[in-house]
């Protein structure tokens, strides 16, 4: 198999990164999910096929799409030293590899002392925000050492990109006074951050829903959308209650009515603080057929004593990586607890 061309990610470096720091280092750049891996093309293309079935894992959105994207680069490359300012780097090599020993002593690993498959990872090496990960493989037997630390890489990529995600969503800082007066009035709270908007509607008969939004920067090109509301407690909770209730929803709270593709759906019990729970995943589209809009939603419902909750989190992101912003509505959804009386 042919060893991908990294000609696309040669062109995202720009100018202006070539203007060193005050630390004598640039800026990472490049996508946080875009993984370069510095190896010999002769051991890359042993390994290619297994390293992307590990490294480039697929999530249902609106549709299957890679969660990371990977490009070999050989470290005898012309261009590798601009390469190697990328965000994520993952460097394989033996304990005699001059490259992957550097990447260990930024580390603080001794090579010698290590077991042959062990990963780690160093910050800022070659640029500023930037994580190299290392992993060291056995000599004489590097293909199979590769192939064997591979759902560890994963592991370290994945934790490292959650980690990043929620830095990003944080970088404005969580709204705990909205969190306490959703307890206060309603029942329950939930955490978001600050730049999120409140809406909240009198359904009637003491009955309210809250929805928290983000369109930010441009609601044409990203909306993060939470809507909660409840009725008297259930006695089950189950994929139809879940999505007729959503269909009752979408169709008057909701800036375009929502079809919905429950084809790809999901379907997860379990206990949240303790609670019945359950979690039913689809996609929605555009019911209104002005414009081809669509995206994923996830919906919670949760058993509080005296009310089922019922949580409908959303995404449209048009010609967007969706990983990340899944990662946000999840994180959003696990800050939801019923705060209601006798909770």
């Amino acid at each position: 198999m042919k060893i991908r061309p990294f000609g696309a990610a040669m062109a995202l470096l720009p100018a202006t990164l070539l203007v060193l720091s005050a630390c004598n280092r640039p800026t990472a750049f490049g996508e946080a999910n875009s993984l370069i891996i510095l190896a010999p093309d002769a051991l890359s293309q042993q390994v290619e096929e297994e390293t992307r079935q590990v490294l480039e894992p697929t999530i249902f959105t609106s549709r299957n799409e890679k969660q990371y994207e990977v490009t070999f680069v050989d470290p005898g490359h012309e261009n590798v030293g601009e390469l190697k300012l990328f965000r994520n780097l993952i460097v394989f090599g033996t304990d005699d590899d001059p490259l992957l020993t550097e990447v260990a002593d930024q580390a603080g690993q001794d090579l010698d002392a290590l077991e042959p498959g062990r990963v780690f990872q160093a910050s800022d090496i070659w640029a500023l925000g930037q994580t190299v990960t290392g992993v060291l493989l056995r000599s004489g037997r590097e293909a199979e050492s590769w192939v064997a630390a591979l759902p560890s890489v994963l592991n370290a990529v994945d934790t490292n990109y959650r980690e990043f995600v929620m830095r990003r969503m944080y970088a404005t800082p969580p709204d705990t006074a909205l969190a306490t007066d959703l307890g206060r009035r309603f029942g329950f709270s939930l955490l978001v951050p600050e730049l999120y908007d409140r809406v909240a509607r009198d359904l009637g008969g003491g009955d309210s829903l809250v929805i928290l939004r983000n369109d930010n920067p441009d609601p044409s090109e990203l909306i993060r959308s939470v809507l909660v509301t409840w009725r008297p407690a259930v006695d089950s909770l189950t994929k139809d209650r879940a999505l007729e209730w959503r269909a009752e929803i979408d169709a008057v709270h909701y800036n375009v009515p929502q079809r919905i593709d429950d084809s790809n759906s999901s379907v997860v019990s379990f206990l949240w603080e303790d609670r019945p729970a359950l979690e039913v995943t689809g996609v929605w589209q555009d019911e209104s057929g002005g414009f081809p809009a669509a995206g994923p939603f996830i919906v919670w419902l949760v058993n509080c004593p005296a009310r089922t909750y019922f949580v409908d989190a959303w995404l449209y992101s048009p010609n967007r990586a969706k990983y990340e912003y899944m990662l946000q509505l999840q994180e959003i959804l696990g800050s939801f607890r019923c705060v209601e009386s006798g909770a």
